[in-house]
């Protein structure tokens, strides 16, 4: 993992707890303890956390870098699931591809895997925008268009008029989405702000994935984002008790992949 990306997420698992020690990072990152110390160790030294006893917490002066803390605190919940999701949707992508990226915690986490890719990332995430140049670095790979909009507050979403007609002005291979809730009828979210946003994400794209963990599934939200069937792909881990909902899924048109435990 590049070292910008790791420090970022130390910052992010930072920004949702008032300290977090070394223990607390090798298990959410999957990195050794003297990797997380020497981690620990630069951002000390560059001012942007303060030490403590066995760990860090963040440093009252340092430079505004964290995610909003409800963000941050969604995006290490189910963190390996989220990733294993991602990485899944990643595959269905192919170089000259042109994909629709929501902004979500599961969703941002596609950036470590497609970064690379010789494709044309549209998004309305600044969390996600930041993370695919981070991830790219120097090298060739993704080509970001950010939307215009307004800036949400707590999420990164760029909503509003300007995000809509900009997103109107594309096509692409792909619409990449996340849902607070998934059921045999409908795919469904809480913020009404970016709704119209997403939904033309569907509509400008030719196949949509929607990429959910478990804890989604069998929920339904406030607003309805599309009907089930608007959906090609559902992405989403093994999980028992929702086996018959994800079967009524697939009785309706939609191609499930259950990714497993394993790492692909």
């Amino acid at each position: 993992m590049k070292r910008r990306l790791r420090q970022r997420q130390i910052l992010d698992l930072l920004s949702a707890h008032a300290e977090l020690s070394v223990e607390e990072a090798c298990t959410k990152l999957g990195a050794s303890p003297a990797t997380v110390r020497r981690e620990f160790a630069l951002l000390a030294h560059e001012g942007r956390v303060a030490k403590t006893w066995g760990g860090i917490r963040a440093h009252p002066e340092a430079p505004g870098h964290l995610r909003p803390p409800a963000f941050a605190t969604r995006l290490i919940s189910q963190a390996d699931e989220k990733k294993r999701i991602a990485r899944a949707a990643a595959d269905l992508l192919r170089d000259g591809d042109v994909v629709m990226i929501d902004g979500g915690t599961t969703t941002l986490q596609l950036a470590e895997f497609i970064a690379l890719k010789r494709i044309r990332v549209v998004t309305n995430s600044l969390a996600i925008a930041i993370a695919l140049d981070e991830n790219r670095g120097s090298r060739l790979g993704a080509e970001i268009h950010l939307t215009g909009g307004l800036l949400q507050p707590e999420s990164g979403f760029v909503a509003g008029p300007q995000a809509e007609a900009f997103i109107r002005r594309y096509h692409a291979s792909w619409a990449f989405l996340g849902a607070a809730g998934v059921d045999e009828r409908s795919a469904t979210n809480y913020n009404e702000a970016v709704l119209e946003s997403e939904r033309l994400m569907i509509a400008q794209s030719e196949r949509v994935a929607l990429l959910v963990d478990h804890t989604k599934l069998g929920r339904r939200a406030m607003c309805e984002l599309c009907p089930i069937g608007k959906v090609n792909q559902l992405i989403t881990t093994e999980n028992a008790a929702a086996s018959p909902l994800l079967d009524a899924v697939e009785q309706a048109g939609v191609r499930v992949e259950r990714v497993g435990d394993t790492a692909r």
